[in-house]
């Protein structure tokens, strides 16, 4: 009834509040998980159909409408894998980006909608490398001005990194865009979504890819560092924390031959540690209240830069939750690695 409702007010200027409305209303139900796939599955309504009419269409809102729709219905993976499998959808979504538009509010509104959909689409891993052919078009908003356009797009090139390693080589390789996007959370200090998935866009790089002293050397020189330690700090989501610790670990095992390039980094090219190095996060991570899994790769970073001279003289600041963890019998990996630690400092 919906469908019917928008599809026959198309060409109604006075009942364009009503086309408005049951599209709203469209939104709402599919985004029920249970209705999408109960409609997903039934064979006398082709609502996937409908959305790419509306999308293909002349109408700016049922555009918008199509790509929401579209987004909604991708949030299962066998979903998204038939979706991805219909080329003229893919296509469809990202034409949309390339129109122009009547205003910016309206621009804005389904180019957000249509990265949307593709980044829901891109989280089914079997849906990734028809996608990554339309990298470029995707990296061209990640260096836009528009904060929501930036953050829906870096999302989606993030999902799409993960388990290609072939991918992940070909960005980090370009310098120019890890620092566009390690300088993103200083530009968008106010939008969230920008502060959470730039950090997690350079780790995933890190992480994914085949890390060389010159690529390592590339990153750390860009600024990704402070950005990453600033996830490290999340404590209320430990799987962010975690990313990011994997991430700096990486790069000091990449770097172990010269580690200050990476503490360097961390304390923002200050000669002493402050309050925002990387043993300070590190020392953050060690309370009580930590997440087990957070405090072992603190501890793991800890140790793996307790050699260097500088870190020597910071490590009194950590002398009591190392003294602490290599007591507490009830952790023992934490305490193994607080002995080891301080056996090393002798």
């Amino acid at each position: 009834l919906l469908v019917e409702i928008i599809n026959t007010s198309l060409d109604e200027t006075a009942s364009d509040a009503l086309d408005r409305t049951a599209c709203e209303i469209l939104v709402i139900v599919i985004s029920h998980d249970g209705i999408a796939q109960l409609v997903f599955e039934d064979n006398s309504f082709d609502l996937v159909g409908e959305a790419l009419n509306w999308l293909n269409g002349y109408q700016e809102h049922l555009k918008g409408t199509g790509a929401i729709v579209i987004g909604n219905l991708a949030t299962s993976d066998l979903r998204s894998a038939a979706l991805v499998s219909n080329t003229k959808l893919v296509e469809s979504l990202f034409a949309a980006l390339d129109c122009d538009y009547s205003s910016d509010e309206m621009m804005v509104k389904v180019k957000h909608a249509s990265l949307s959909a593709l980044r829901n689409i891109a989280i089914c891993e079997a849906a990734r490398e028809p996608l990554r052919a339309y990298l470029p078009a995707l990296l061209s908003y990640v260096r836009s001005d528009m904060p929501m356009l930036i953050f829906k797009a870096v999302a989606c090139v993030r999902t799409l990194v993960r388990g290609s390693k072939s991918t992940a080589n070909d960005l980090i390789s370009d310098t120019d865009l890890v620092k566009v996007i390690a300088e993103l959370p200083g530009q968008f200090k106010y939008h969230n979504g920008i502060q959470g998935e730039a950090p997690r866009f350079l780790c995933t790089l890190i992480v994914e890819g085949d890390l060389t002293k010159e690529s390592a050397t590339h990153v750390v020189s860009a600024g990704v560092v402070p950005v990453i330690i600033g996830m490290t700090k999340t404590k209320e989501y430990p799987k962010i924390q975690v990313e990011g610790w994997i991430a700096i670990q990486k790069l000091l095992h990449t770097l172990r031959d010269d580690p200050e390039q990476v503490l360097l980094s961390a304390r923002g090219g200050a000669e002493e540690e402050g309050e925002n190095g990387l043993f300070a996060a590190c020392q953050e991570c060690l309370t009580e209240e930590t997440n087990p899994n957070v405090r072992i790769l603190a501890l793991n970073i800890i140790r793996m830069v307790s050699g260097s001279v500088r870190s020597k003289q910071v490590m009194e600041s950590l002398s009591d939750h190392l003294s602490r963890l290599s007591a507490n019998d009830s952790d023992v990996p934490a305490q193994q690695l607080a002995r080891e630690i301080q056996e090393s400092l002798g």
